[in-house]
């Protein structure tokens, strides 16, 4: 395909369809053409470009640096011709390349295994005992150790972008991000691939001196805003240069196939492990998820908290409203624990009228008892509006008693923790309902 230098006068006029831009860019175009200005055709140009990226009508395929210039390729999508924009390369992006993502038009080359390395991730999520099944944190995990030996680098690392509700999730695998404003900026908002084919020296934090063990370093989004999992995975390589145009292909394809990985585990996960009547997780997922917190206490050497949150006269509620009421009930209780709770705690449905409560490590038994007051408060002020079994809207309100136990004075297995919490619940019972109790506050037996 023949190549010609254009002038900002003739990509406005003749190159760009900048007839499907709306009036007002139109005759701004119009207006600057007849001033001719050349530094004003060179700015309105740029910013034209930049607007037919956004209404979807070029697409920025590529954004690389040549030596001292900042190569920009943009395609036609409506007929498929192909332009490059040069400009200098600015301090800003000196040294880093920013290639916006998917990549279509990849044609590098790589091997079948690495592939099926990638692609296997997806036979283990939906194998019967895979750690996969158990959680955001499995997933990630299990997504680092593939990209470490597909791409062949000596470090994968994470930075988690957190929000108000997920903080938290990813606590043990969270990393610092190499540059906080261009992982934001550019990776996630912009869903481009950074990579840095020459890493200048960093200062190592442990001894003071300069870190040169890293010499190049690429960056993709991984997740999204509505999964539990949303951030940016750091690829680092001792070699310079080391993410060439092979493995930036699969730096593209590991992204989408990652956030996909992530996307199918959160549907399994609502399928398997969320109670259908409560919305909230069920037994099942309660079980894996007290023995997978026990071995993280354990292995800290901290507390954690297990609690049971029982409804006041549930089956008065059943005789005397219907069925249909106590449903409604029991949903609305499991949503006011939920979302009295800190990110990190869970809730699930033990059974009938039964929640059962993790608060993680390290909490102290203060702690937990407050936590766990504070639920009983937020019970006891609801309103719940049911409709009544002859048809009548009837607003009712319901208590909750709770017992708890803590990790490792209560118990040390998670059969003990409950043992242990269930007789505080019997506690709360006896001694009036609508009451927290935890174990360790139990009379001694016999009184």
């Amino acid at each position: 395909m023949k190549r010609r230098t254009i002038p900002f006068r003739d990509l406005l006029q003749n190159v760009l369809p900048v007839d499907k831009l709306p009036a007002a860019d139109r005759a701004r175009i119009a207006l600057t053409l007849e001033r001719g200005d050349a530094r004003a055709l060179e700015r309105v140009g740029l910013e034209i470009l930049d607007r037919l990226t956004d209404l979807g009508h070029l697409r920025l395929v590529e954004e690389v640096l040549q030596g001292d210039e900042k190569v920009r390729r943009y395609r036609d999508l409506t007929s498929g011709d192909s332009l490059a924009l040069i400009t200098p390369v600015t301090d800003e992006d000196e040294g880093i390349y920013k290639i916006p993502l998917p990549l279509r038009d990849w044609k590098g080359a790589t091997n079948l295994d690495q592939i099926r390395s990638l692609f296997h991730l997806y036979d283990k999520l939906l194998t019967q005992d895979s750690q996969l099944l158990r959680g955001p944190a499995d997933v990630l995990r299990q997504v680092m150790l593939t990209a470490r030996q597909i791409l062949q680098c000596e470090r994968v690392s994470f930075w988690q972008r957190l929000r108000d509700d997920r903080g938290g999730v990813l606590k043990e695998l969270d990393s610092p991000a190499y540059d906080e404003e261009l992982a934001t900026d550019c990776v996630l908002a912009r869903n481009h691939l950074v990579v840095l084919p020459q890493l200048p020296a960093q200062i190592d934090p442990a001894s003071g001196g300069l870190d040169t063990r890293f010499q190049s370093l690429a960056m993709i989004p991984i997740g999204h805003p509505d999964l539990s999992v949303y951030g940016v995975l750091h690829t680092w390589s001792t070699r310079p240069f080391h993410f060439n145009e092979d493995r930036q292909g699969l730096l593209s394809l590991f992204s989408e196939c990652a956030t996909d990985l992530l996307h199918r585990s959160q549907v399994l996960e609502d399928l398997v492990f969320v109670d259908a009547g409560t919305g909230v997780y069920n037994r099942a997922y309660f079980n894996l998820q007290l023995e997978n917190e026990i071995a993280r206490a354990k292995r800290e050497d901290k507390s954690l908290a297990l609690a049971i949150a029982d409804i006041d006269d549930f089956k008065a509620v059943n005789t005397r409203l219907g069925y249909e009421a106590g449903n409604r009930v029991l949903a609305t209780t499991a949503q006011v624990l939920k979302s009295g709770l800190r990110p990190f705690d869970s809730v699930a449905r033990w059974g009938g009228e039964e929640f059962a409560l993790i608060l993680p490590s390290p909490v102290t038994s203060e702690d937990a008892q407050a936590v766990c007051d504070r639920l009983r408060r937020s019970a006891e002020l609801s309103q719940i509006t049911v409709t009544g079994l002859a048809g009548e809207a009837v607003t009712t309100r319901l208590t909750v008693s709770i017992g708890g136990a803590i990790y490792p004075q209560d118990g040390t297995t998670g059969a003990s923790l409950w043992r242990a919490a269930n007789a505080a619940l019997v506690q709360a019972k006896k001694t009036g309902k609508n009451r927290v109790v935890f174990s360790a506050t139990l009379p001694p037996s016999g009184e």
